[in-house]
């Protein structure tokens, strides 16, 4: 009974011990643009995120075209885990969409989950590179019209 007792003492003192030495996945940086790709009931979509992050926790903006720019709420980020909230009104109804997946350097892949509808589907997301990741191109709808060159003729 005693080497029993010693025995399982040794064990619930160890396991502490043993579970500090696992290695820690660092936490994924996510901070800039990213372009989430989904398929929704409403049809295909792809909406621009714009994510400030101060350690686990996620805030930021998306630019959705046709629901307007919606704020993160509920971000974080956990090791390559990745989880937050955007709210949007569908009709009158607000309507949440909750994002969680898991982000691979400048990709990620997860669900959506849309609980008042009782209904998910997967999403990809790219981080956004160069000039394209310093501004929100899927805000609009129609291309970015340049000005034409002028010239006038000196006399």
């Amino acid at each position: 009974m005693k080497k029993l007792l010693a025995v399982l003492a040794l064990a619930v003192f160890a396991a502490p011990g043993a579970a500090q030495d696992a290695p820690k996945v660092p936490t994924a940086k996510v901070a800039g643009n990213w372009d989430f790709s989904f398929t929704s009931p409403q049809g295909a979509a792809t909406w621009r995120i714009n994510f400030e992050q101060a350690g686990d926790t996620l805030r930021g903006q998306a630019a959705t075209g046709e629901f307007g720019n919606l704020d993160v709420t509920d971000g974080w980020v956990t090791g390559e885990d990745i989880s937050f909230t955007l709210n949007l009104n569908f009709s009158g109804q607000a309507i949440a969409l909750n994002f969680t997946g898991k982000v691979k350097g400048d990709t990620a892949q997860g669900t959506i989950d849309v609980p008042v509808a009782s209904i998910n589907f997967p999403f990809t997301a790219v981080k956004a590179t160069g000039a394209q990741g310093s501004r929100s191109l899927l805000a609009t709808s129609s291309p970015v019209e340049r000005p034409k060159l002028v010239r006038h003729a000196v006399r």
